[in-house]
């Protein structure tokens, strides 16, 4: 089976993290193929101050896997069974500078995911965080066309609606690397209905995030309260989309029966006990996200 998690934060807790969420023997499950997203985090203060360099610092933790048996990938045809695949994303578009010109650098390291922004407002657009009303700006879309163009998805989880909106029409369709549905928890990090119907609509991709509290309203959750995300998704038609975006080693709470990447496999037996079929939960595990990066890869641009 197929199992991809499109966001984790991995690159930046290396330094300082003790025990890791994402390792190379948690995504170890044999006979089966293990995707995980490695984001490069522009950090809080948007490669400002103490963040200055983070980029740099990040992809040298990635070389750092690559030499100790992580296998990188551009596609999902790359992945290897019984090995960890690495997929290579940015989060905060302040890793472009103000240069459409530096997405080709990104692009060519093998970056195929990039959000525009993270919770603070920069040269490309309003995070969800703000309660901003604006779009993108001039810049970002500048910048969103290029990414486009080179094949690098663009991830909404971070950008306020009216930007995620603007999104939407481009010639292929955003993603929500790890986002929730906000019906289920009222946040503004989640996903509105209308959202959720607008990327169902385009064929996208929403990976469900496992942080608590964008899980349920009281900051507490279960492995169950993930599947209710899953299945509401599922419910509004979304059977076809849905997937996992942990956001393991960005987040410091964590569901009951979900404290890291090797219990994933107790998540699908929670699925299969609810009703979730076979092929339901190969498509959620990984097989939808593989189709929408097929889309990505095929996508033709004026």
């Amino acid at each position: 089976m197929l199992i991809c998690d499109t966001h984790a934060d991995t690159l930046f807790a290396m330094p300082h993290k003790k025990e890791l969420d994402v390792t190379a023997e948690r995504l170890l499950l044999p006979g089966h193929t293990r995707v995980q997203a490695l984001a490069l985090f522009v950090g809080g203060n948007g490669l400002r101050g103490k963040d200055a360099g983070l980029i740099q610092r990040e992809l040298e933790h990635f070389q750092a896997l690559l030499q100790q048996g992580w296998h990188q990938i551009r596609s999902l045809g790359e992945a290897l069974p019984d090995v960890a695949n690495a997929l290579l994303t940015i989060e905060g578009g302040e890793a472009f500078g103000s240069d459409p010109a530096s997405v080709d650098t990104f692009a060519d390291m093998g970056v195929r995911i990039a959000a525009p922004v993270w919770n603070n407002e920069n040269l490309l657009a309003h995070p969800a965080k703000s309660g901003s009303k604006e779009g993108l700006t001039p810049l970002g879309k500048a910048m969103a066309r290029r990414l486009q163009r080179r094949k690098v998805a663009l991830d909404i989880s971070h950008l306020n609606e009216r930007g995620a909106e603007e999104l939407m029409d481009s010639p292929v369709p955003p993603m929500a690397s790890h986002s929730c549905a906000r019906r289920l928890c009222d946040h503004f990090r989640n996903l509105s209905d209308h959202q959720l119907r607008r990327l169902i609509s385009l064929n996208s991709f929403v990976g469900v995030n496992f942080y608590p509290v964008f899980l349920h309203p009281s900051g507490k959750a279960t492995l169950e309260h993930i599947i209710d995300h899953i299945a509401y998704i599922c419910d509004l038609g979304g059977e076809n989309i849905v997937g996992l975006g942990s956001d393991f080693d960005g987040i410091e709470l964590y569901p009951d029966g979900m404290r890291h990447a090797g219990q994933l496999p107790d998540l699908f037996d929670r699925m299969a006990a609810r009703g979730f079929s076979q092929v339901l939960i190969e498509k959620v595990a990984g097989k939808n996200f593989a189709g929408y990066m097929e889309m990505i890869d095929t996508a033709v641009f004026p």
